[in-house]
């Protein structure tokens, strides 16, 4: 396998990991709605998570460009 095709193959991986994302943004969202006290925890794990799944997003992107 080529260095290129093992990047691609973790499109998927990276897909789940951005719906677990988007649902626990859902739940964030629900929670602060209801005026749970847990809300700004999950608001901070949230956005966390974003920034790490942005980072990934850019970093596969240059490994990508490179080839």
């Amino acid at each position: 396998m080529t260095y290129q095709e093992l990047l691609l193959s973790l499109e998927e991986p990276v897909s789940r990991i951005s719906g677990g994302i988007n649902a626990i943004g859902v739940m964030t969202m629900g929670l602060s709605l209801a005026g749970d006290p847990y809300a700004a925890g999950f608001n901070a794990v949230w956005n966390y998570l974003i920034d790490a799944e942005r980072d990934i997003q850019t970093r596969l992107a240059a490994c990508l460009d490179t080839q």
